[in-house]
């Protein structure tokens, strides 16, 4: 038996083996073809050199005259602690001012964040956003401005703060907007509800908790200077001993205190509805310089010279595929 399983067993090695010599040749082709194309590329791109310096010269020119005749727009961000609701309500109410400014509604624009409608139509965009915790630790690891998260279950979104960004043709209406978001915020009545049951319930705990606080002091106290064996005379020696409820009301103590501390924290800091974390940085500098359409128009250049120089090459090819 064993001499009949002895050929078939080196068959198989010598099928393994084949298959990954096969696999590595597979490989080595792959890569092989992948350096010979960029390689082709690269001796083309210098053989027709020309298109490409007349590629980018045309979208240096068409970058500059952009900048000349389009209007400099400006681009900052501010961030803001939702204290009366949950952001996601927050969000989803401060997102209506980017339906305004999209159909270029300025007179309700104005009237929603209270402003002038000078100001309002110098408003290209208002968006709010998350800030969102990709390693689920606890930290922010960034914003989500362009909504790519929001369905991603690996993401955690960041429930105390978020932020708005804004899109204007004028530096000095930054500050303006910032006042007519809180203008905007503190005219919804049901915002304004919330925001004073939370308050109210702020001061109970408060109250309650400094009772509390009072109590367990008061009791800790009696059980440490009137606890009848916390020394006592044993045998002519003086004896401690230790309770161990004396340290169970220490705990729980500072546990009282601190939760105090921080409803008096929040009752002090965050009592509005909203609250504002950091401003917009204004800038003179407009985001559209000359920079910003280069970056846009000299890849585009550069692949429609890349299209123009194949069909110059080849065309006489290309003309005879299309007429068979």
């Amino acid at each position: 038996m064993s001499e009949k399983n002895t050929p078939v067993s080196h068959n198989d090695e010598i099928d393994l083996l084949q298959l990954f010599r096969s696999f590595g040749d597979f490989i080595v082709r792959i890569f092989s073809g992948f350096f010979n194309l960029i390689l082709k590329i690269l001796l083309f791109s210098l053989k027709k050199w020309v298109y490409l310096l007349l590629a980018v010269i045309l979208g240096v020119i068409g970058s500059f005259l952009l900048t000349k005749t389009q209007e400099s727009i400006y681009y900052s961000s501010l961030v803001l602690k939702s204290n009366a609701v949950p952001n996601q309500e927050m969000i989803s109410y401060i997102n209506r001012l980017e339906n305004l400014t999209s159909r270029a509604n300025y007179p309700i624009l104005a009237n929603l964040l209270g402003i002038s409608r000078e100001d309002a139509e110098k408003i290209n965009a208002i968006q709010a956003y998350w800030f969102i915790d990709k390693n689920k630790d606890g930290i922010v690891d960034g914003s989500d401005m362009d909504n790519r998260f929001l369905a991603d279950t690996n993401v955690n979104k960041v429930g105390w703060k978020f932020g708005i960004k804004a899109i204007v043709t004028d530096p000095a209406v930054f500050n303006k907007i910032t006042s007519g978001i809180i203008y905007y915020v503190s005219s919804n009545n049901y915002f304004n509800r919330m925001n004073k049951l939370r308050l109210d319930n702020l001061k109970e705990i408060i109250m309650q908790t400094g009772k509390e606080v009072e109590k367990l002091d008061s009791l800790q106290k009696k059980e440490y200077y009137m606890l009848e064996d916390a020394a006592r005379l044993r045998e002519g020696q003086l004896v401690f001993t230790n309770d161990p409820e004396i340290q169970l009301f220490h705990e729980d103590l500072l546990t009282l205190v601190k939760d105090k501390q921080r409803s008096q924290k929040e009752l002090t800091i965050h009592s509005e509805i909203i609250s504002l974390l950091e401003n917009f940085v204004i800038t003179q500098k407009p985001t559209n310089n000359i920079m910003f359409y280069v970056r846009k128009l000299v890849p585009v250049f550069i692949g429609l010279a890349y299209l123009l120089a194949l069909f110059i090459t080849y065309r006489k090819r290309i003309v005879a595929e299309i007429r068979k």
